[in-house]
């Protein structure tokens, strides 16, 4: 009988331990440093699918285009670097870096060939580049992501321990009397 009672305790305190992490999850992943970064990671996306549409167009609206590579800049570096007016943090991440830095590479050619948009073929040249960045731009989203997942993963564990000590002495005092 005992052994049942200590089986069922232990069980009850692990299914009630999960569902007090999974309540919590918001608050604990809220935390998360790159939130933000991630966020604006994928809104470069779309920056970068605008500039596509507007070279393919007859007629370049040169002014929007314009305005999309200032924000596009401005955002990857804060990416790398962290630029506190847009609320970017950057990161350490080895992984994150890297990758950014190879758009950062291939963002700097790309500007080159935006600034002389004149003819079909540097349209058609620019295009091609925006492509390959947008490539590299969707594995640094999957980094971002692949990193929020971990933090995720470690901040549930963090909160199944932290509420397992916490409830640990009040509960084995109630099984020690009932001994």
């Amino acid at each position: 009988m005992k052994t049942l009672t200590k089986v069922t305790l232990i069980a009850l305190t692990l299914g009630t331990t999960s569902l007090f992490a999974t309540t919590n999850d918001y608050a604990i992943t809220n935390n998360y440093k790159l939130l933000n970064d991630m966020k604006f990671a994928k809104k470069q996306q779309e920056l970068i699918l605008n500039m596509s549409q507007a070279l393919e167009s007859n007629i370049v609206d040169m002014k929007s285009l314009n305005i999309s590579k200032e924000k596009f800049s401005k955002v990857l570096l804060g990416l790398a670097n962290g630029n506190d007016s847009i609320n970017l943090k950057g990161t350490d991440i080895p992984t994150i870096k890297t990758k950014l830095s190879e758009i950062q590479t291939l963002w700097t050619k790309e500007l080159a060939i935006l600034n002389n948009i004149t003819s079909k073929n540097n349209k058609e040249k620019a295009i091609d580049g925006l492509n390959s960045i947008m490539t590299k731009m969707s594995q640094a989203v999957a980094l971002y992501n692949k990193s929020y997942s971990k933090f995720k993963q470690k901040s549930k564990l963090s909160s199944l321990v932290a509420h397992h000590m916490n409830s640990k002495h009040s509960k084995t005092f109630a099984f020690n009397i009932v001994q």
